[in-house]
């Protein structure tokens, strides 16, 4: 519950619309820590912490491209939204949390991967 309401409050869209961005092509971007990523996340996802999403960008060129991100509870995954927008990438969605996409992801267990 604890969860549901941080990721209210930081604005991340519901797993559903996340996922079927996913399924369009977008990117998964992890912003927790390298430690966190080991424990358990979506095996599309890449692990960029959010301390050093800024230097990532620099390498990324198409800024049309849409990128979905989450972490634990969302507010870092805004905060993410908020670096990719601010260097001109317009279609950065917060995916929330881990907890919530795995709850909601299409046609597989409900397990950590």
């Amino acid at each position: 519950m604890f969860q549901s309401i941080l990721a209210k409050l930081s604005g991340s869209q519901s797993s559903e619309n996340c996922w079927q961005l996913i399924e369009q092509g977008a990117n998964v971007i992890d912003v927790r820590s390298p430690e966190e990523f080991a424990q358990g996340h979506l095996p599309q996802a890449i692990n960029v912490p959010l301390a050093r999403l800024d230097h990532w960008l620099g390498n990324q060129k198409d800024k049309q491209q849409a990128f979905v991100l989450y972490c634990g509870a969302g507010i870092r995954a805004q905060k993410g939204c908020d670096i990719l927008r601010a260097n001109g990438f317009e279609c950065a969605i917060n995916g929330g949390s881990l907890k919530d996409l795995l709850c909601c992801q299409p046609n597989q267990p409900k397990a950590l991967l």
